[in-house]
């Protein structure tokens, strides 16, 4: 018997988008997924991950974990629909077990995905990373950038740089993000996630005070919307003359109106954004549509039984498992090719 995510790749290359549509080389797909607390279910003496283990109250088992990656690959499947996202940043992953067990032993195992990923030193091990087809992205630098939280302050994911080359035709800088949460509150926590900002400007402003043109796309969960000011800061008033920054997330289309709910509010914390270079450069690649898409199929909804509407089919409710996908919804943006 296939498995689910083998499954889901024969019927999406056996569709009619695999057999009629456009050749995939003119099109890339970018796409960024807080995959809610992708742990493997050993412990690591370094990490506080003791919650995800199978003598832990969360249970989380081996079984468990392969129904979680199959599902994700359900979700990058869906998404690309005939062509699978060429980049795939994701959030809240603890190491690099449970990476190469989404890219090998699901139905992605085929589709030429390599990892980029750093250990960070978040004391719960979430990290970032990067997944990319080498078949059309040659990576030709990546690194982890601290972002620095003060002395004695409890650490935060790094931001993942990663420099490469489309389809061997136009050099794409990204950088995948995952910012400190609002723990505490959203006025008491603003200062850690200004300093995330800080840093993430600081890298757009070195890469473009090189080349002032430099095609960008910063994605990852911001923990923040994108009026606040720590993503008002990457857009406005900086000092380089360069193409500005530009959130896709004010131009987010979707069935829902955010990536994230809590109680009866949306909150879209998901988040990308790119060089405006990407948008007027044709000659290269560029961004077509000019949005950003909340990719939200009714599997990764379920219906709300407090507020009206629905939510997204998280894998826990409190320590609850519940068996959905996560908390947050995935959001993608899409290149055209020169």
């Amino acid at each position: 018997m296939l498995k689910k995510g083998v499954l889901w790749l024969v019927l999406f290359w056996l569709s009619p988008f695999a057999i009629l549509g456009q050749s995939e080389s003119l099109s890339a797909g970018i796409l960024f997924y807080n995959v809610e607390n992708l742990f493997d279910p050993a412990d690591d003496p370094g990490k506080m991950d003791e919650e995800f283990m199978p003598g832990s109250d969360r249970r989380w088992t081996y079984r468990r974990k392969e129904e979680k990656l199959n599902q994700i690959c359900r979700v990058l499947l869906f998404a690309g629909r005939w062509n699978p996202p060429v980049l795939v940043g994701l959030g809240e992953v603890e190491n690099l077990d449970v990476l190469q067990d989404l890219i090998w032993n699901t139905g992605l195992n085929h589709l030429d995905y390599h990892i980029l990923h750093y250990p960070s030193p978040d004391e719960r091990g979430v990290d970032v990373a990067l997944l990319y087809r080498n078949n059309r992205f040659n990576v030709l630098e990546s690194h982890p950038v601290q972002v620095f939280m003060g002395e004695g302050a409890r650490p935060t994911r790094d931001i993942l740089f990663v420099c490469g080359v489309l389809d061997q035709k136009d050099t794409l800088y990204v950088m995948v993000n995952h910012w400190p949460s609002r723990y505490g509150g959203e006025v008491a926590s603003i200062q850690k996630r200004m300093a995330a900002s800080t840093v993430l400007r600081g890298l757009c402003d070195s890469v473009q005070s090189l080349h002032s043109q430099a095609k960008i796309v910063a994605m990852g969960d911001f923990n923040d919307e994108p009026g606040d000011r720590s993503l008002l800061a990457l857009t406005y008033n900086r000092s380089v003359e360069a193409a500005p920054l530009v959130n896709l997330a004010l131009r987010a289309e979707g069935p829902v109106p955010g990536t994230i709910k809590f109680r009866n509010n949306w909150s879209l914390f998901d988040q990308i954004i790119v060089s405006e270079s990407l948008l007027t450069d044709t000659r290269g690649w560029h961004l077509y549509p000019n949005r950003m898409q909340i990719v939200a199929p009714d599997f990764l909804l379920e219906k709300d039984p407090d507020y009206p509407g629905v939510r997204p089919w998280r894998t826990y409710r409190g320590y609850k498992y519940v068996g959905g996908y996560s908390d947050h919804l995935p959001v993608m943006i899409h290149l055209r090719g020169p």
